[in-house]
This record gives structure tokens, sequence and C-alpha cells, in this order.
């Protein structure tokens, strides 16, 4: 099996990397399904490749994989900013996640009329001096609290208001999986993964999106803006309010294409290219 994410890149910037790497060959003789873990109402990330349609036929689309909370440890710590309703602001694992800290700072430093305390969450791969920065910074704000990490994420995502995130495929699967209305501010470059994703889902009133001026056109980012999108945020409908059923059922979908392997192995029978009809996959 071959899993994809529901976005991979744009088509005429992925076909030429899959020509370098000889990837239509692998997949055409190599895998009985090709998994992709979204839907195809959301995203197809192989139209336009040009394929076989031995491969589409190969193609299954689970849904999103929903995120299972995790059970609580005694005396577990919790930011005592959560003690009260907050926007949860997480760069994933941070590394390319300064730009919207800063953002985020700079509007709660300038700005008088937003909604509700923050908390950042910078994540581990941020750069040590940029921590440091922005902790300071934090330190001078009576509403706004800044951790580097949390193995308990998806605790203070449900626990939040809403989500300022960047719109990488797990904190979009968060964002379903707790039906929290989320601004995202996807990154541009390298990839268009996460502006794709996100362009796309808030055309389906799933999310909000902000895109970054400093990485679109190099021109300064305004706080002013930010922060009227944090108070449009409060007012944005829940996820749940716009998405269909099959949008979490990747799980499922996933056990149904494994039991039927299951059942053909116990009929010493080969495996079909695709064990289920499309249509039980999300988005069909």
């Amino acid at each position: 099996v071959l899993g994809l994410r529901d976005v991979l890149d744009e088509i005429d910037l992925l076909k030429p990397e899959w020509e370098r790497k000889r990837a239509v060959p692998a997949i055409e003789t190599l895998y009985d399904e090709i998994w992709v873990y979204g839907t195809r109402q959301m995203y197809d990330p192989l139209e336009g490749m040009g394929l076989d349609p031995s491969v589409r036929e190969k193609m299954v689309f689970t849904g999103y994989l929903p995120r299972p909370l995790p059970e609580l440890e005694p005396h577990e710590h919790w930011p005592e900013i959560t003690n009260e309703p907050y926007i949860l602001v997480t760069t994933g694992g941070g590394g390319d996640g300064e730009g919207l800290i800063d953002w985020v700072l700079t509007a709660y430093e300038t700005q008088t009329s937003l909604p509700l305390p923050a908390l950042l969450v910078l994540g581990p791969f941020m750069a040590t001096e940029r921590q440091v920065e922005f902790q300071e910074r934090a330190a001078l704000l009576d509403n706004v609290d800044v951790i580097v990490f949390h193995n308990r994420m998806e605790q203070l995502l449900s626990r939040a208001r809403a989500v300022v995130c960047m719109g990488g495929y797990n904190t979009f699967c968060e964002v379903l999986t707790f039906d929290k209305p989320a601004l995202i501010v996807p990154r541009m470059v390298p990839r268009r993964e996460q502006f794709l994703r996100t362009e796309r889902a808030a055309a389906l009133g799933l999310v909000r999106m902000l895109i970054d001026p400093m990485e679109q056109s190099g021109h300064p980012r305004d706080p002013a803006v930010l922060a009227s999108e944090l108070d449009a945020l409060m007012d944005q409908p829940l996820p749940s309010s716009v998405m269909e059923d099959s949008l979490l059922s990747g799980f499922e979908i996933v056990a149904r294409q494994v039991a039927a392997w299951l059942d053909d192995r116990d009929g010493d029978e080969a495996p079909p290219p695709a064990a289920h009809p499309r249509a039980l996959a999300g988005g069909e």
C-alpha cells in the first residue's frame, strides 16, 4: 500500500519531481492500492498527473485520520492561561514558524481589542535564540503565555476556544477532530502543500485563511490585519457545521480495506487492486 497525504504539491512542481525519482513506474508495478488520507471533495493529490487509468483505479480516499485524545496523567501541569478561554497558537515543530509567532506577538503588543488571551506553543525545532526572544516579549504581556513544547498538545487544542496554526496535515486533522474554529496562515514555500490544503478548506467553510504577506510578496506583516482576523475567528462556524460525516472516516475505511485483505487471504486468493469501491471512501 502507498499512503499519501491529501495534498502533496502543485502539479507543475510534483510532476517533474516524480519523473526524476521514477515514482510513476513504481506506483504502477509495486503497489496494490493507493490510500489517500483525505477526501476527493477536499483534494485529489494526483489529479492532472496524467497517470494510467489502472493507477487511478487503485486509489482509495479514506477520509482524514481523527486524533484520539490522550489520557490525562495525574498532576498534569497546564499553563495558567488555560484556566480561562484562550486562543492556541501552534507552529507544529516550529522550524518554520517564526514568522507566525512574531506576527501574533506584534498584534498583542500593539492592538488593544484582541478577543482572548493567547497561548503560543513555539515547537522544539525553533531556533533557541528566537525562542528566548519570544519568551522575553511575552513576559511583558498580561494576555500572552509562551511554552516551547507540551506532551499533551491534543489536550491543549481541545481546551482552546480557537486555534491559529500553519496548516500542516496533523494540525489540520486535530482542528477537525476537536471541532475548533481555526485561522490558518499557511506556509507558501518551498512547497505549496499547506496553501493548497488551506485554500480548499477555507472555500468549504471549514477554516479561515490568512496569507502571510512577507512570504507572498515581501511586504511587512500588519498586526491590525491579524487582530481583525482574530476578532472574526470568534464568530467562525465550527467545522462540524459544514463537514460531511465521511471527512473523518480514515480509521474506518482503513479497517475495511485491511479486513477485506484478511478475508481474501483466508480464501487463498490474492487481494484485488481495490478491495472496496471508492464510494466507500470519504468525499465520493
